[in-house]
């Protein structure tokens, strides 16, 4: 399949084949999500791959390489950054926001603790913070790494969370609480205004975690008659659910609440580490190795016979 188009070149290195002859690997990323791409016969211009993220213009051909959709290259031009519309090149959700956000809305409108009631309703009604909320990815590279990804991650943890909460003795409002703000503090650890999702300063020096906790403490703040004692569990579950200080949980998880959002938080992030890294793979094929969960990854083909 042909192809001529415009993209977000990053990952570029240049590598010797089995022949030693160099070829230029890269990744091609657009609002679509990526491909893995390689340009053999390169150019002097190429001979040293890129010196970062670039925007170029391709032309070449999508094939099926060992079970991946990957693109050879036979040309690619360097674009100008006022060439492109920086937007157009970051992968975004593909589900309606709106939707997502109603969601969340209503699954915070029917807690049935006043004091969480409130408080959801609050942080939703933190205009800079909701809109963040919605716009954010939930992660650089590792998973939902797209505008929405925050959102989607949250809704999902949201179902997985309204499923625990009829299986286990918790305080069900807590959890679904946790479930779904967990990660608020990715709208500040990251950011996605300049053409590529990068740390901010804030983010490398505290980590969402920390950030998170103190996003919730303040609107905690402002919420009258708010008990301490379930000001602190909220606040644990905040601090733990990265699960291990390796991790960046400045505390394990301690209550069952806690214990069960930082699964459901892992579950959902590894699911998707393995859906976007097998995007490309074909049915019955292996995805290669270079992926968050550091292994080969197989899709089976359902359709084949016994």
């Amino acid at each position: 399949m042909s192809l001529r188009s415009t993209f977000l070149a990053t990952e570029t290195v240049v590598r010797p084949d089995s022949r030693g002859s160099p070829y230029l690997s890269t990744k091609l990323v657009d609002k679509t999500g990526s491909v893995d791409a390689r340009m053999w016969r390169l150019p002097a211009e190429f001979s040293n791959g890129l010196s970062g993220p670039e925007y170029v213009y391709v032309e070449g051909n999508a094939h099926e390489y060992r079970g991946m959709l990957q693109v050879k290259v036979e040309r690619m031009r360097v674009l100008s950054k006022n060439e492109v519309e920086k937007e157009d090149y970051l992968p975004a959700t593909e589900n309606d926001r709106e939707s997502l956000a109603e969601e969340l809305i209503e699954a915070g409108r029917a807690l049935e603790d006043p004091h969480l009631r409130e408080l959801f309703a609050r942080m939703v009604a933190d205009e800079e913070l909701w809109e963040s909320f919605c716009a954010a990815p939930a992660a650089k590279a590792m998973h939902h790494a797209r505008l929405g990804g925050l959102l989607e991650h949250s809704v999902c943890c949201l179902r997985v969370a309204q499923a625990l909460a009829e299986l286990y003795p918790v305080d069900k409002s807590l959890l679904i609480f946790g479930a779904v703000f967990h990660d608020v503090g990715k709208t500040k650890e990251l950011s996605w205004e300049n053409g590529s999702f990068a740390y901010t300063t804030e983010g490398r020096l505290q980590g969402h975690v920390i950030l998170g906790d103190r996003i919730v403490a303040s609107h905690v703040s402002q919420t009258p008659g708010f008990p301490e004692e379930l000001a602190l569990q909220l606040s644990h579950l905040m601090l733990s659910h990265q699960g291990e200080k390796e991790y960046g949980s400045p505390e394990q998880p301690k209550t069952l609440e806690a214990l069960l959002v930082n699964l459901l938080d892992n579950l959902d992030a590894r699911a998707a580490m393995f859906l976007e890294s097998t995007r490309n793979v074909a049915l019955g094929g292996w995805s290669h190795h270079e992926n968050p969960l550091r292994r080969g990854l197989y899709v089976p083909d359902r359709t084949a016979g016994p």
